[in-house]
């Protein structure tokens, strides 16, 4: 598998902080975990799916799957923003 092609199945936290979740698609049980510990600290995110190499200046493409957690309105573009910044800042690329 190229770099260019790696999958994963992550949650996407509102504030733009993630955790993945696999390379798989993950099980109904995995999934209610995620949200159900969300709920448990009053959090929101996105069961998401992102392809691309995470640690390279490369485009990643984020595709969000379902709404997780407690507040279903939660924006969606401004967690992606905060997602990309710290990633950014995880590869300590400056643009």
């Amino acid at each position: 598998m190229h770099a260019e092609t790696e999958t994963r199945w992550i949650v996407l936290g509102t504030d733009g902080r993630h955790v993945s979740l696999g390379r798989t698609e993950p099980s109904e049980a995995e999934v209610k975990a995620a949200s159900d510990a969300l709920v448990a600290q009053g959090l929101s995110g996105w069961l998401a799916h992102i392809q691309g190499e995470y640690y390279s200046r490369s485009k990643l493409t984020l595709e969000p799957l379902r709404m997780l957690g407690s507040t279903p309105e939660a924006d969606w573009q401004a967690a992606l923003t905060a997602f990309h910044a710290m990633r950014r800042d995880a590869i300590g690329w400056k643009p």
